[in-house]
């Protein structure tokens, strides 16, 4: 694990580890921004993001997907900066909304609501 690592310097090794799949993929480099969508955007398939997530793990000495976040809530590359800045500083972490669970019950609901009107 890095002895010296900053929340930019998180960014920095994310970001790399990034391009460095993207450029193993395609054999062309690629600038990746926080933004960017894993799959839409930037074309990562769920293997991509176990092994990105590994070699994340081996640089960093931290697993947050093992107990802090659903790694399903991983969509795009700042959601993956938020997920290893909770685990390696969650002092400076930003307080975060369970806001999957809540859109996934209303739509639950609004299906329930449907299906007793048919």
């Amino acid at each position: 694990m890095l002895t010296t690592l900053t929340p930019e310097g998180l960014r920095s090794v994310i970001h790399g580890r990034i391009s460095s799949l993207l450029q193993e993929r395609s054999g062309q480099e690629r600038a990746v921004s926080g933004q960017d969508k894993l799959n839409a955007t930037l074309g990562l398939s769920s293997l991509d993001l176990a092994f990105l997530v590994a070699d994340l793990e081996a640089e960093l000495g931290v697993d947050p997907f093992a107990k802090l976040v659903s790694i399903t809530t991983v969509r795009s590359v700042e959601d993956l900066e938020r997920a290893y800045q909770g685990a390696l500083f969650p002092q400076t972490a930003p307080a975060r909304q369970d806001t999957d669970l809540t859109s996934a019950a209303a739509r639950a609901k609004t299906r329930l609501a449907r299906r007793k009107g048919k």
